[in-house]
């Protein structure tokens, strides 16, 4: 079992570096005998590339309302008589739930 972890490790990473550079290799050769049959290089820009800005505000919101949850969890664990899983644990999908919530507010609010 080992073994095979092992093999694989050596080997996927050698394996994925030759077919990512035989994809750049083509795709270099392509655009080269495109450019010099004189053609028009726009079929490499089809459809629009939209630069979605919300997630840097998904992840921070999300990651405060994770914050917010480990300290109302340790709170919950220290001071009543629940177990340390079951606080840490719901507060933590409690609050996750809630902070993607007010994502999903705010970027329709917004229309992101």
């Amino acid at each position: 079992m080992d073994a095979a972890f092992i093999l694989l490790a050596i080997f996927g990473p050698i394996f994925g570096t030759i077919v990512m550079l035989s994809f750049f290799k083509n795709r270099r050769i392509e655009r080269t005998a495109l450019i010099a049959a004189g053609k028009e290089a726009s079929i490499f820009n089809q459809g629009e590339k939209k630069t979605f800005t919300g997630n840097n505000l998904k992840f921070a919101i999300l990651f405060v309302g994770e914050g917010i949850a480990l300290l109302i969890g340790n709170y919950l664990a220290e001071n009543t008589g629940l177990e340390e899983a079951v606080a840490y644990l719901s507060m933590i999908f409690l609050l996750g739930g809630l902070s993607l919530l007010c994502y999903y507010l705010i970027q329709k609010k917004l229309n992101l």
